[in-house]
């Protein structure tokens, strides 16, 4: 083997890939995802974002008294709440509404509330499912109204009496009158609606709507009071933004635009360093072929003639080698213009053999 494919191959194999990334790109890429996710998450949560202007607390309790109907097994004519009471031991229930409202500044208020009692009855369908048949409605407080001036709370207590007696008869009477079985409750709903006037803080009047509910089953066996309702409940109002939407969209975009802008960023940089890269082994090759075959190859500017010629086509450099000692010619260098290849031709007799160097591997 002659001393020239010697030295090619010791270069082939000690021959090594060292491209480094532009970190620079990478971190100005990761520092724009990290902006657009801030702008989304501003987009996403701008109204819980929103500082209130007021706060309040809101305390709910009820209590409540079972009078008796004249009997000979209680001592007492009436027992506490929180129990379980025979229906038809019940006379009435007495309850007792509190609500209490306290805010973080002082300010008008006016209120206005209601009680409300509805008898509902259902039935039991085959797949166990209530369905309503009958519900009538009671109004046992008429609409009561209120005003505080520069305060900061207020309060309400309304006790109400509930002829359990009546209602257990009405329910009776309905199922006697039609005939069927019904399962009947009495809802109870302390209804309040009042405005807190908070203009002067930044922000419209709010108006609140707020309930107490209480649920009595109305039985020929047991009955209880039931409650629906939170005891304390905190809240707070903000200012109201006509354009809350259109803030959100515009942080959308905004975060969006980074992220595209990344993407493209990333893509761009792929491409310059696979161009670069492809760039730079092209020259790597040629530069060492040209170099360690210096005595044979010859370099010339014009595309060799190649007509009449039989095109040989090679896919190993070390067969044109062999091509170009064994018939003792040199070796025609043409560098392809605006692109990475160079063609080396090897001319003997009626042919030329040709062998094409690229930024691929060389063989």
């Amino acid at each position: 083997m002659t001393k020239t494919k010697r030295r090619y191959r010791n270069w082939t194999r000690g021959k090594e890939k060292n491209y480094k990334g532009n970190y620079a790109v990478i971190i100005i890429a990761i520092i724009m995802l990290f902006i657009a996710n801030i702008c989304i998450k501003q987009g996403i949560y701008y109204e819980e974002n929103i500082k209130p202007v007021y706060n309040y607390t809101v305390e709910k309790n009820t209590n409540y008294e079972v009078i008796l109907k004249p009997n000979e097994f209680y001592e007492t004519e009436s027992l506490p709440s929180g129990g379980y009471y025979a229906s038809k031991a019940i006379d009435k229930y007495k309850i007792n509404f509190e609500y209490f409202f306290q805010g973080d500044k002082q300010t008008n208020f006016d209120y206005t509330y209601n009680i409300v009692a509805n008898l509902i009855g259902t039935v039991k369908e085959n797949d166990n499912r209530e369905k309503e048949v009958w519900n009538r409605q009671f109004i046992l407080s008429e609409n009561i109204s209120n005003q505080y001036l520069n305060s900061n709370e207020f309060s309400i207590l309304e006790q109400i009496d509930i002829d359990y007696e009546y209602y257990n008869n009405l329910a009776r009477s309905y199922e006697k009158k039609y005939g069927i079985a019904i399962d009947s409750v009495l809802k109870l709903n302390f209804n309040i609606s009042y405005n807190v006037e908070i203009s002067k803080f930044g922000a419209e009047t709010k108006n609140i709507e707020d309930v107490i509910e209480l649920e009595i089953p109305i039985t020929n066996t047991i009955s209880q009071v039931e409650e629906n309702y939170e005891k304390i409940a905190k809240n707070s109002i903000k200012p109201k933004i006509d354009n809350i939407k259109e803030i959100q969209i515009i942080y959308y975009i905004i975060g969006g635009t980074f992220i595209l802008g990344s993407i493209i960023l990333i893509i761009v940089e792929a491409i310059i360093k696979n161009k670069k890269e492809h760039e730079q082994m092209y020259n790597y090759n040629i530069t060492h072929i040209l170099k360690y075959y210096r005595d044979l190859i010859v370099t010339v500017s014009n595309k060799p003639d190649l007509t009449n010629l039989k095109i040989m086509k090679l896919v190993i450099l070390e067969d044109l080698i062999d091509v170009a000692e064994q018939n003792k010619v040199n070796i025609i260098h043409y560098e392809v213009p605006n692109k990475e290849e160079s063609n080396l031709y090897v001319i003997v007799s009626n042919y030329v053999y040709v062998y094409v160097v690229t930024a691929k591997q060389l063989k």
